[in-house]
């Protein structure tokens, strides 16, 4: 383990010591430091402002024991889809787990909301998001030709997603019974 594998204070952040929470105002100053170290066109305030508010977003933050902001995900839910919009873990705070602990979250609150699907996008050359997405069963269905600002491409990714047995979950409101 070298230093980059350790959180400010020299320790290393393990997912067992990280809580998700909704992102709230109070997250916003954290949550863009933290962008703009980790992608080369941030998001600017009032994306994450309009996040908060946004009643279709579950945004979530990771946070270690000293409460610092090691990650967060911000993700909509629009009927059968699940869209992931971002994902970041702090620099110092990678391939610790932290990356994979948000998308079970991702996935488990899809499957609790009866998604069909996740969708995302990711730069075609951001080789470690490409491994987390394949490694939790993401295919690539397409490509979006100059999607970024700086003219790259990105490959757009989706995971089906597959119910637990059980007895199907009854939706309410809607229309008649059948009997």
């Amino acid at each position: 383990m070298d230093a980059a594998d350790k959180n400010d204070a020299g320790d290393p952040v393990e997912p067992a010591q990280v809580r998700l929470a909704p992102l709230t105002d109070h997250d916003i100053p954290d949550v863009l430091r933290l962008e703009r170290a980790c992608f080369i066109d941030p998001w600017e305030r009032q994306a994450f402002e309009h996040e908060v508010r946004n009643e279709v977003s579950r945004s979530v933050v990771a946070r270690d024991a000293d409460d610092r902001l090691v990650g967060y995900a911000i993700y909509w839910a629009a009927g059968p889809e699940f869209h992931l919009l971002n994902l970041a873990v702090a620099p110092t705070c990678r391939r610790h787990g932290i990356g994979s602990l948000l998308m079970r979250r991702l996935i488990r609150d899809a499957r609790r909301e009866q998604a069909e699907f996740i969708a995302l996008e990711v730069r075609v050359s951001n080789a470690s998001a490409r491994k987390l997405y394949d490694d939790f069963g993401f295919v690539t269905v397409g490509i979006r030709r100059r999607y970024y600002k700086n003219g790259e491409d990105a490959e757009v990714m989706v995971l089906r997603i597959v119910r637990e047995p059980g007895p199907p979950t009854r939706r309410t409101g809607g229309g008649a019974a059948r009997r």
